[in-house]
């Protein structure tokens, strides 16, 4: 009996050590499965980039309604504007406007879009609740850049073809005395309590800069030497920076820098440069205040800043490794959720969660 005892006492932790054994081999084996889907999802989310959506030719601007249920995308070689139903992601009819459209701007209650026309000098306004076009506004010559300041009274026209900024007012749709800004006017920006417009001016290459205009009288006040190129300027929710794109001396090989420059609205002086990637073009700021998000076309990716930090988080592509979607223009929904960006490369909009 005791050498039968001693055979069953030995017998039970053997077996017991091979059945540890073997969920040790299971779960390991588990693991490497898991670990192999993952690297596969990474590596097939690589090679493909995010879900877009077909557009018309040459997405150059976006904007989504105050409402979040439509973004519009501006199709430069096509003529066109693209509704987007942002719940379903399906392209609605487009809508003819001017030639070689530039830039986009909803009215803060919703009503309006406008469409800068840049070949045509004109800008379009179109009811959003029908999608159908109103009478063009003149303007100046090539107008590539809108915006409306927080009261929805008045809309501002870049003309980019010049010196001027034209400004219009949205309740009679007729445009007032342009104002002087400098040379080759661009991106524009309004702070959120509508006292002053910053206009950016181009192609002074080694003094380009950002120009501050009050829009209760139209003048402008001293300049803000900001670096060669400003393509895009955007101000945080509380009035306190003004972000300018700086894209160096343009191109991927050229030896100007490309970043961002954060600049002290209340005294106009100039933060630390934010390096990003080559080629940025456009600026947007999420709706919780806490990023900013700046399009790199020729890196086809989106560079994240920290507004508290100003410190430049992973890059997010916009394209598979195949493919180039040279980011032009971007958007986020007014919930957080979802940024856009427009690719001119592939005549896409590429549509990325912010949802983890």
């Amino acid at each position: 009996m005791d050498s039968v005892g001693q055979a069953t006492v030995i017998a039970i932790p053997q077996l017991g050590l091979r059945r540890r054994r073997r969920m040790v081999w299971i779960s390991a084996g588990a693991l490497a499965v898991i670990a192999i889907v993952i690297v596969g999802i990474a590596v097939v989310n690589l090679l493909l980039g995010p879900p877009v959506i077909h557009v018309g030719r040459g997405p150059m601007a976006l904007v989504v309604t105050p409402d979040g249920r439509t973004l519009y995308v501006a199709n430069a070689d096509s003529g066109s504007v693209t509704p987007i139903t942002v719940a379903t992601g399906r392209p609605g009819t487009p809508i003819r406007v001017g030639n070689q459209p530039q830039a986009l701007v909803v009215t803060p209650d919703g009503r309006t879009l406008y469409v800068a026309n840049a070949d045509s000098g004109s800008v379009t306004p179109i009811t959003v609740a029908t999608g159908r076009p109103g009478i063009p506004i003149r303007v100046g010559n090539a107008p590539c850049a809108l915006v409306v300041t927080p009261d929805g009274r008045t809309l501002y026209v870049a003309n980019c073809g010049g010196d001027t900024v034209t400004p219009v007012a949205t309740a009679t749709r007729s445009p007032g005395h342009p104002i002087r800004v400098g040379n080759d006017v661009g991106a524009l920006a309004v702070t959120p309590d509508g006292r002053t417009l910053y206009v950016a001016n181009n192609f002074n290459f080694g003094g380009d800069t950002v120009i501050p205009v009050a829009t209760t009288t139209g003048r402008t006040g001293t300049p803000i030497l900001v670096g060669n190129f400003p393509v895009a300027l955007t101000v945080t929710p509380d009035g306190r920076t003004l972000y300018v794109a700086v894209d160096g001396d343009v191109g991927p090989d050229a030896p100007g820098q490309h970043k961002v420059v954060p600049v002290k609205i209340t005294t106009g002086t100039l933060g630390t440069p934010i390096q990003v990637g080559h080629g940025p073009q456009a600026l947007a700021v999420s709706p919780d205040r806490r990023t900013v998000y700046v399009a790199n076309a020729d890196d086809d990716t989106v560079a994240p800043i920290n507004i508290a930090s100003e410190t430049l988080g992973a890059p997010i592509r916009v394209a598979g490794v195949l493919a180039h979607g040279g980011p032009a223009a971007l958007a986020v929904t007014p919930d957080g959720r979802t940024l856009y960006t427009g690719n001119i490369g592939d005549d896409t909009v590429a549509v990325i969660s912010l949802t983890g």
